[in-house]
């Protein structure tokens, strides 16, 4: 669905687009200044451009591998990825197609006060996760979308241990989603401006040459006490599932996440902790 080695796709995620993330992540701060803060998503962030000479550049997507950068420290954030279709209009107003979803870890560094939240996304090759295995969407976030009835969930491997990380969430539970969100994501890619923790996205869009592809992501969950109080040590494994409750029992997926066995129903994402 994304070429992803032609690198000529655009990374975005949104903060906020679920109840009590971000002041679990202790960044409902990092937004108070914004005109129109209010309730549901704040905005969009970039976390990866083909911008030369940008480090936005740097393609930060693995699906085995966590990358922990010395002294930081790093929260994993379980969400759901849409591999989108991007088309231009002549006044730059910008249309998106999901195609299909995936299992993704958008991995944040806590640095409170940071200028832009993609200071805090991108720090090389392994910053974020994203499953191999997308699913298709054959009428996007249409009412009744396959995604409709999934759920998303997300543990720590720890001590041969899986816990829960996040709290086991149905994608429909997010502040906007279906056709709303569609819009939503339309609306700033084509007129967010720089303003606070976020940044201008329609100069970003041009200056990356318009890439007719993205990733976007669509928010963190929320954390159970665990997700809450941890963060990644060398040598953790941390998996998101994105499943079908139909297929999947929910019981069964810490051993599905120990195999990282991909089964239908299931898009699944297991990483691997490492300093570097």
């Amino acid at each position: 669905m994304i070429d992803m080695a032609a690198g000529r796709w655009a990374g975005f995620g949104i903060a906020g687009n679920f109840a009590g993330h971000l002041e679990q992540a202790g960044e409902v701060r990092d937004f108070a200044t914004l005109k129109k803060a209010g309730e549901g998503p704040k905005g969009m962030f970039p976390f990866h451009l083909p911008i030369d000479g940008h480090f936005l550049a740097v393609d930060p997507v693995s699906d085995s591998k966590l990358a922990l950068p010395a002294a930081a420290d790093v929260q994993c954030e379980p969400e759901v990825a849409l591999a989108c279709e991007l088309r231009y209009t002549a006044d730059n107003r910008v249309t998106v197609k999901p195609l299909a979803f995936a299992a993704f870890d958008d991995a944040s560094i806590r640095r409170e006060g940071a200028p832009k939240i993609s200071l805090k996304k991108n720090w090389g090759t392994g910053s974020k996760g994203l499953s191999a295995r997308w699913i298709k969407l054959d009428n996007g976030l249409a009412a009744g979308a396959k995604l409709d009835s999934w759920r998303i969930a997300s543990f720590l491997g720890r001590d041969a241990q899986w816990r829960a990380y996040g709290v086991d969430s149905p994608v429909a539970g997010y502040t906007l989603y279906g056709p709303d969100l569609t819009t939503w994501i339309e609306e700033k890619l084509s007129s967010q401006i720089d303003e606070g923790p976020l940044e201008d996205l329609p100069g970003l869009l041009a200056r990356a040459g318009h890439p007719d592809r993205a990733v976007i992501t669509i928010g963190a969950t929320r954390y159970t006490p665990l997700g809450e109080s941890t963060y990644l040590q060398a040598g953790d494994r941390f998996a998101v599932a994105i499943y079908d409750p139909a297929t999947i029992d929910a019981e069964d997926l810490p051993d599905l996440c120990a195999r990282g066995e991909s089964v239908d129903g299931l898009s699944l994402l297991v990483r691997e902790a490492y300093r570097v």
